[in-house]
């Protein structure tokens, strides 16, 4: 009787593809939890860790099984394969944090106006312990910003005040991002200032927001001010957001600033002919009297 084999999948594929869907399941099942409040941002951090730690075994089973599949073959080949892209995949937004980490500066509060940047005292009020503190900018963290972030510059919107206040609160409506204090501002105010709350795109972290506008008589000038609520570095987040922000607010003002087109003069009326005046008829001319009959003296 011939003995033969059999070709099997290892254990160190099988493994490989169940700590990669778990890794993944726990990646969304974390993010979607933090993202309606479920789990909080402290307690969220540590999770991220356990996902990137088991996304790391995922590979190194991989590497053992590709191993024993280049030695001794087996089956199992697309499940080592869909492991590996699913950690990878999971592995991803931690590659590109990483990433950022290490050629973006160690910023977590980014303002257009780093001489006197707006107010967060809404924002102060709320933090808690645990979280960043609101501190005023230093000059080594003003020449970090301007030479990491030269854009990150304000606006100024040929429109009133109050327009320009509704079109920011339009804005924040439409991104969803909370107004925290109150939004009734006086009608001759000369200076406004918004907080909101923001939150990064993929994680959800949180971070506070701040729009000032300064009446300038014909014009409104328009500084934003963002600022993360955890961790010493942003991986440039303030400064994407405050740069998303202004380009929507752009679009927004530009509508209220477009010039409407003049009316053309109406073109002058022509005269009406006037009716010619009767003119007399030309006198004829007296003929010289003949004086040859007339008797003599």
């Amino acid at each position: 009787m011939d003995e033969f084999l059999e070709r099997r999948v290892s254990n160190a594929t099988v493994w490989s593809r169940r700590i990669a869907v778990f890794s993944a399941v726990l990646f969304l099942t974390a993010g979607l939890g933090h993202r309606i409040g479920f789990l909080s941002t402290p307690d969220f951090f540590p999770v991220l860790g356990t996902v990137a730690a088991f996304a790391i075994l995922a590979l190194l089973f991989a590497v053992r099984a590709l191993f024993l599949f280049w030695h001794y073959g087996g089956k199992g080949g697309g499940s080592l394969l869909f492991a590996i892209l699913v950690a990878l995949l999971v592995l991803t937004p931690f590659g590109i944090t990483a990433y950022r980490g290490v050629t973006l500066p160690l910023l977590n509060d980014v303002s257009t106006d780093t001489d006197d940047p707006p107010e967060l005292a809404a924002a102060a009020a709320q933090r808690t312990d645990g979280m960043n503190r609101i501190e005023p900018f230093t000059p080594e963290r003003r020449k970090l910003q301007h030479d990491n972030y030269p854009t990150a510059t304000g606006r100024r919107y040929e429109a009133p005040i109050a327009q320009v206040a509704e079109v920011v609160q339009e804005v924040l409506d439409d991104r969803r991002w909370p107004i925290i204090g109150s939004a009734d501002f006086p009608p001759d105010a000369t200076e406004i200032t918004i907080e909101a709350q923001a939150r990064s795109p993929l994680l959800g972290l949180p971070a506070d927001v701040a729009i000032r506008l300064i009446d300038e008589g014909t014009s409104t000038y328009v500084d934003m001010r963002s600022a993360s609520r955890y961790g010493p570095h942003d991986f440039g987040d303030n400064a994407a957001r405050i740069a998303f922000f202004l380009a929507d607010l752009d679009v927004e003002v530009a509508y209220l600033t477009v010039v409407t087109p003049v009316e053309p003069a109406e073109p002058p009326k022509p005269e009406e002919p006037q009716p010619p005046v009767a003119q007399p008829p030309p006198e004829e001319p007296s003929e010289p009297l003949d004086r040859s009959e007339d008797p003599p003296d």
